[in-house]
C-alpha cells in the first residue's frame, strides 16, 4: 500500500512539474516574442545592398529608417574616398509608395497590384502579439496575405507572400545580419548589416 501511494505521489509531482516547466517556457517565449517585435517598432539599419533583378546589378550603400508611422530607404552611390555620399535612390512609405530614380524624378505608387510586396504589414508587427498564443504553438502565422515564419526564439525569419510568390528571408547570426528578397525562389535583393540602431526620429518625406 506504502509503495502504491508513494507512487501515485511520485506521478502527481512528475506531472505538477512538467506544467510548471512548461508554462514557465511559454512565458519565456511570451517575453521573446514581444522583445523582438518591439525591436522593429523604431529601428535604422545600415549596411550594403546587392540587387540583381533582369539585366540590373548594383552594389551599394543602404539605410533603412523605419517608425511607427513611416518607412524611408536610402541608396546611396559614394564620394570619392566613400566621402559625401549622394542619393541614388530613395524611398518613403506610409500608406503610399514614393520612389525617387536616379534622375530625380518622383513617383506615387498606390499598393493594389500583385506584383508589389504590401508594406503596411512592417508597420503592424507590434499588433501580431495579440496572436502569441497561436505564434507559440505553431512558430507561423496566417496575417492578411502573408505566412509570418518564427524562429524557436521567437524572431521573425520569414514572410511569405504566396499571391505573388515573394518572400523576405531575415538571418540571424547573433543579431540580425542580413535580410533577402526572393521572387519565384529567385534571389533579388540581398541587404548585409553592418549596424541597427533604435532612434526616435522623425522621418523626413521626399521632396
Amino acid at each position: 500500500m506504502k509503495l502504491i501511494k508513494f507512487s501515485l505521489l511520485f506521478i502527481i509531482l512528475l506531472l505538477t512539474s512538467c506544467a510548471f516547466l512548461l508554462k514557465s517556457a511559454e512565458i519565456d517565449k511570451e517575453k521573446l516574442l514581444y522583445e523582438h517585435l518591439q525591436f522593429w517598432e523604431n529601428i535604422r539599419i545600415d549596411g550594403i545592398i546587392e540587387a540583381n533583378y533582369k539585366s540590373y546589378v548594383f552594389r551599394k550603400n543602404i539605410t533603412i529608417k523605419k517608425n511607427s508611422s513611416a518607412l524611408r530607404i536610402d541608396i546611396y552611390d559614394s564620394g570619392i574616398f566613400g566621402m559625401q555620399p549622394t542619393p541614388f535612390i530613395s524611398a518613403y512609405y506610409d500608406s503610399v509608395l514614393t520612389i525617387r530614380t536616379p534622375d530625380q524624378q518622383i513617383n506615387l505608387l498606390n499598393y493594389g497590384n500583385k506584383e508589389e510586396f504590401d508594406l503596411s504589414i512592417l508597420f503592424e508587427l507590434a499588433d501580431l502579439f495579440t496572436n502569441k498564443d497561436e505564434i507559440i504553438k505553431h512558430q507561423k502565422l496566417n496575417y492578411k496575405d502573408a505566412i509570418i515564419i518564427f524562429s524557436a526564439d521567437m524572431k521573425i525569419s520569414e514572410i511569405r507572400n504566396n499571391a505573388n510568390s515573394s518572400k523576405i528571408t531575415f538571418i540571424y547570426l547573433q543579431d540580425l545580419d542580413s535580410i533577402v528578397f526572393q521572387k519565384e525562389e529567385k534571389k533579388i535583393i540581398n541587404i548585409q548589416i553592418d549596424k541597427i540602431t533604435h532612434p526616435n526620429e522623425e522621418i523626413n518625406k521626399l521632396k
